[in-house]
């Protein structure tokens, strides 16, 4: 007895909620009514669900992923046997792809495979054994399918340019797909013109300005999206959208980082078309942005702040994903022995040999001496005496050496978006061997004044930011304590964005820590040039950078002049603590 298997396509979301499903169930169930279907016994299977409802022909979209495609594989594993009808509106609902490219799939199951292709709304039956008239019928239905949609996309194509030029020109709102943080009213006016507005989500909105905040605190994509799933906070979900099984009650990663990468946030809309590149169909950037089309909802600096923040994340490796950022000193401290990483290890909670260690990684496999040190002795020895953790300020939400390292961030990204001018006048100018015009030079020049002065002002705000810091010393261990203390009593979301934030103060101006585990010293290099010592007992050495020109010239001086002492002389000149250095004997 053979099987009808029906199969329903229509292309666009929108068609959901028409008449186009209703109207190609009703033909095939009208064409298994017919009196020859009945007499021989053929009844409908829906068993394999050929439903591709908004899925296009035009691409072979449903003939790769579909369903169709399933009912393909059904042909191939012998589901579907010689002899069953595909039921179909009409061949077009099977491909919209050039006949050249179509035909074969359509004889494949006619001639090799024994299918009967049924056009349910006429009744024609494509079958083996027909005379060549029939082939002639589907070429002719399948040319036809194809120029349609070759003539709507062409039509389609003119509609969104023409769109999108009136949004460029006169700010006109293009379309009703928008960032799912916004909304789009439409009005119908008396002229019988559709008018546009778009207006902000409020709950989104305020949810998109947090996952800016959380990577403004050194908060990666992968940490923003498990802290947002725990605090029950709604996905975001366009109305009428397919629903995917595999998520929607749960942030996703890749969506947060889209967020964080979006200009819109700026208001910016940038126009965008299909294109085929490299033989695949790639969305790509169509015309210039467009400024003040969204509202803004997130400011320039901030925006750009968090760009130089992820890039500084992305080429130190992987993020935190812990819950409580356990490690403050992640990819920050090595062995003094053979630099490898100093590894966080956690043997639980047992008081005799349990704890949080921090070891050698390499020690871990044999290839370097195995000395552990307990983690809280060590976080607690570099926080005490470690003023540019800034733990006072960011434990008591005091935001005045936020406000600086903020401007700092903003220079910085200024001093990268000249550079990059340069950078492409120097590539310009090599490929033109050197033909550049007036104008250009001027401009290269100007650039390069500009970037030594942000340079300058880079300089200048370290040394604020240092000295702002410097002035939250005072009785830090009792914030250390406070610090530690709070695993226990606070939830793990304020624990790891407290613990993240002084993370990022210290990666600001800590280049690395060296361990020496065999004397549990820690050697902390600064980015400036300035190394430190730290042990329990405190500070006991200071390496100042290497010094300038001038300055050695100046300490050449104070030697002579030394030389040329008494030795009561010198005594009493040891004993002024002004005195700037220790001269050694040559």
């Amino acid at each position: 007895m053979a099987k009808i298997w029906p199969y329903i396509r229509f292309s666009s979301e929108e068609q959901k909620h028409g008449d186009s499903r209703r109207r190609q169930r009703e033909l095939v169930e009208s064409f298994a009514r017919r009196h020859e279907i009945v007499a021989e016994g053929s009844v409908i299977d829906d068993s394999l669900d050929l439903n591709d409802l908004g899925v296009s022909g035009y691409r072979g979209k449903n003939l790769l992923t579909g369903r169709f495609k399933a009912f393909l594989d059904a042909v191939e594993a012998g589901i579907v046997k010689p002899g069953d009808y595909l039921a179909v509106e009409a061949l077009n609902r099977i491909t919209r792809l050039d006949p050249m490219e179509s035909l074969p799939i359509i004889l494949n199951l006619i001639q090799e495979r024994g299918i009967k292709i049924a056009i349910t709304s006429g009744s024609q039956i494509y079958k083996k054994g027909d005379d060549i008239s029939s082939l002639y019928i589907a070429v002719g239905e399948l040319q036809r399918g194809f120029k349609e949609s070759q003539e709507k996309g062409v039509r389609v194509k003119e509609a969104w340019n023409s769109k999108k030029k009136r949004a460029a020109d006169l700010g006109e709102i293009a379309t009703s797909r928008v960032p799912l943080w916004l909304a789009v009213d439409t009005t119908r006016l008396d002229s019988g013109t559709i008018k546009r507005t778009i207006r902000e989500i409020e709950e989104r909105v305020a949810v998109v300005r947090e996952i800016f905040r959380l990577s403004d605190i050194n908060i990666g994509a992968v940490a923003t999206a498990r802290m947002l799933t725990d605090r029950g906070v709604p996905t975001f979900t366009r109305e009428n959208a397919r629903k995917n099984s595999n998520y929607g009650d749960f942030w996703q990663v890749t969506y947060i980082r889209k967020i964080l990468a979006n200009r819109a946030v700026l208001g910016h809309y940038q126009p965008m078309q299909w294109l085929e590149v490299d033989g695949k169909r790639a969305r790509v950037s169509h015309g210039a942005e467009i400024k003040n089309y969204f509202p803004q909802i997130i400011s320039s600096e901030l925006f750009d702040r968090v760009q130089l923040k992820k890039d500084s994340r992305k080429n130190e490796g992987q993020g935190n994903k812990g819950l409580k950022f356990s490690n403050l000193f992640t990819k920050m401290a090595f062995c003094s022995e053979c630099g490898a990483v100093a590894h966080h290890v956690n043997k639980g909670k047992d008081p005799k040999k349990g704890g949080r260690y921090l070891v050698c990684y390499r020690a871990k496999y044999g290839s370097c001496a195995y000395k552990s040190w307990r983690y809280e002795k060590v976080e607690s020895m570099i926080l005490s005496y470690l003023a540019e953790a800034d733990i006072k300020s960011i434990m008591r939400d005091d935001n005045k050496v936020d406000v600086l390292i903020n401007e700092r961030y903003k220079i910085e990204s200024e001093c990268i978006a000249v550079s990059e001018m340069l950078e492409n006048f120097r590539n310009d100018f090599k490929a033109l061997n050197g033909r550049i015009s007036n104008i250009e030079r001027e401009l290269a020049i100007e650039n390069e004044a500009r970037l030594v002065e942000f340079k300058s002002k880079l300089q200048s705000l370290d040394a604020e930011i240092l000295d702002a810091i410097e002035q939250q010393k005072a009785d830090i261990k009792q914030e250390v304590k406070a610090l530690q203390e709070m695993e226990s009593v606070a939830d793990e979301n304020t624990v790891f964005e407290i613990r993240s934030k002084i993370n990022a103060r210290l990666k600001l101006v800590v280049d690395r820590i060296v361990l020496n585990f065999a004397l549990q010293v820690a050697e902390v290099r600064f980015k400036n040039g300035v190394v430190r010592y730290i042990h329990e007992g405190g500070v006991f050495g200071n390496i100042m950078p290497p010094p300038t020109a001038e300055q050695s010239l100046e300490d050449l001086r104070q030697i002579e002049e030394w030389s040329k002492l008494s030795d009561d002389e010198k005594r009493s000149t040891w004993a002024d603590s002004a005195f700037p250095i220790v001269p050694l004997k040559i």
